[in-house]
């Protein structure tokens, strides 16, 4: 686990310390469309951006980061597009799950609470925890915070405590976060912050520039 280098009071002073010591993360999520926030949700899963990126591009290039022409191509071609994301098999039926859901859901998904929404997508095979925050936040301007394997070191090298899944942070920290205040736009931006620390933290071998008051 990740050891406490600071003690910081809260999510918010930990965002205002990130804004000053972290480098604009740009904007974040990168995508042209709705519909291609998921489709990155899914390349991502245990890869880097700049691999989803390349599948990304071979997608566009073949008309298929829109969600009828995907839902209707053939898995083959699917798998040999993204597979500079890796596990193509499986992220491309990941994709033709997501797809159908978007195409059932997304016209009224204004309709339905943030929780409603999230269980729902849940129950889509290839979409868990993360996946499904990622697809709320930015596909769907719905508050939420994504913690994932980069927030989870940063909290705890923060003292906000030690979480070794998703759930257990999301479990604990959830309601410490919502009194705060937060807007959607500054999760968004707040998210962005965080993978780029996670990159600078990775690289300088500490967390402890990043977390300097």
């Amino acid at each position: 686990m990740t050891s406490a280098v600071g003690q910081v009071s809260g999510f918010r002073e930990l965002f205002e310390i990130l804004q000053r010591n972290v480098r604009d993360a740009g904007k974040w999520w990168p995508a042209e469309t709705k519909f291609e926030i998921l489709v990155g949700s899914v390349l991502t899963q245990n890869t880097t951006w700049t691999s989803v990126e390349k599948s990304l591009e071979n997608l566009r290039k073949q008309g298929l980061l829109n969600p009828m022409r995907l839902v209707g191509a053939k898995s083959s071609e699917l798998e040999t597009l993204i597979r500079p994301s890796g596990f193509m098999r499986a992220k491309a039926q990941y994709l033709k799950n997501l797809t159908e859901w978007y195409i059932k859901t997304d016209a009224r998904a204004g309709e339905i609470d943030t929780p409603t929404l999230r269980n729902s997508l849940l129950r889509v095979p290839g979409v868990g925890e993360e996946t499904a925050d990622d697809i709320l936040l930015y596909a769907y301007d719905r508050p939420v915070f994504i913690f994932d394997t980069y927030a989870r070191r940063l909290l705890a090298a923060a003292g906000l405590g030690e979480f070794r899944t998703y759930r257990q942070a999301k479990q604990v920290c959830d309601a410490a976060w919502r009194v705060e205040g937060f807007t959607v736009a500054e999760l968004a931006i707040f998210h962005g912050l965080v993978v780029q620390a996670g990159k600078d933290a990775r690289r300088e071998g500490s967390w402890e520039g990043i977390l300097r008051t």
